[in-house]
């Protein structure tokens, strides 16, 4: 079922997606990311650098079970924008 704008009815409408930021966001939360930073923060706290390996193991498994949990399938906003109109509307799908 093709989508239509509730202000002009038009079926030119599209999906509006910011993946610079996700991909920005993913990348600062990376298993790498943080196992570096956990090492990092070692150094000057005169800590082992394996302790920093085991807490930002343990901090990248954590954020990556909650994204996967958090996830709810039935129920993701989406914005879209009518080419025609410019109109700019949220779905629920």
């Amino acid at each position: 079922m093709k989508l239509l704008c509730p202000r002009c009815q038009s079926s030119a409408v599209y999906v509006m997606t910011d993946s610079t930021n996700h991909q920005l966001v993913d990348e600062l939360l990376s298993p790498a990311a943080l196992i570096g930073l956990g090492v990092s923060l070692c150094k000057p706290f005169k800590v082992h650098p394996v302790i920093g390996v085991v807490a930002g193991t343990a901090i990248a498994t954590v954020i990556e079970l909650t994204q996967a949990n958090a996830a709810l399938p039935m129920l993701v906003n989406k914005q879209h924008r009518c080419d025609d109109c410019t109109h700019v509307f949220s779905t629920i799908k």
